[in-house]
């Protein structure tokens, strides 16, 4: 691990590996691809939703996804802002804080998930890897299902 950052420099490097992360992070859960959400993770990665324990390793990790994936929502899309990054502690970690919401949007319904996360990540050459997946959902907005397809203005629908 390195040593502690302490520059201006050092915060605005550490909040843009976060944000390189979270952004993999999220079109990885978006897609489906557990190989990349497992190059994401350290192998002991921890995983704690909501109030309860953390489980961990990497297969606890990715059962969450495999879980999620099971699901078959036809469009899956997380949004992740307001993220922070505090620079490495002594023991190498960088905690993380940022708001989500999650659409998956299905013909029958659309759930709106709105919520935050509290990570922790280290640091592997120029990246992070997340060491605990802390997700917390506040809030699920319950709207109908949405179309499967889109007429662009000036467009005429195909027959």
């Amino acid at each position: 691990m390195t040593a502690t950052p302490t520059t201006s420099t050092d915060v605005a490097t550490t909040t843009a590996r976060a944000e390189r992360l979270y952004y993999r992070y999220a079109r990885a859960v978006d897609e489906g691809d557990l190989e990349e959400l497992r190059a994401l993770a350290t192998p002991d990665v921890k995983v704690s939703r909501g109030g309860g324990d953390p489980a961990e390793g990497i297969e606890a990790f990715l059962d969450v996804y495999r879980a999620h994936n099971a699901l078959k929502v036809p469009v899956c899309k997380h949004v992740i802002t307001n993220i922070t990054a505090r620079p490495e502690a002594a023991d190498g970690t960088v905690t993380t804080h940022a708001y989500f919401e999650a659409k998956l949007l299905t013909d029958a319904e659309t759930k709106v998930i709105i919520g935050y996360y509290d990570d922790v990540h280290v640091v592997d050459g120029d990246e992070h890897l997340l060491a605990h997946k802390k997700i917390v959902a506040e809030r699920v907005l319950m709207l109908p299902g949405s179309a499967g397809s889109y007429t662009y203005v000036g467009s005429t629908p195909e027959a």
